[in-house]
């Protein structure tokens, strides 16, 4: 049986810096590019405040939701459009 190895994250590697790619209509390439902007602002709150529950990054994860929300209903949609 494996056993899992603790290791603890640097908080550096919490940084987010990887794209969401889209193929999609330029509105849900907006919105991807929003999220993407959101995610890094969420993640350096959360590196300043050193907190997940600081209302700051509590505020920025809520927008976030919403967006990746919207994100994905618009990607629904866009293959909706294409059958």
């Amino acid at each position: 049986m494996a056993t899992a190895e603790n290791k603890s994250i640097s908080m550096s590697s919490l940084r987010a810096h990887a794209p969401i790619i889209s193929h999609y209509p330029s509105q849900v390439t907006d919105l991807a590019e929003e999220i993407d902007r959101l995610r890094r602002e969420m993640t350096d709150t959360f590196l300043q405040e050193h907190s997940l529950i600081a209302d700051s990054v509590m505020e920025l994860s809520r927008k976030l939701d919403l967006k990746i929300n919207e994100y994905m209903k618009q990607v629904l949609l866009s293959r909706e459009e294409v059958r």
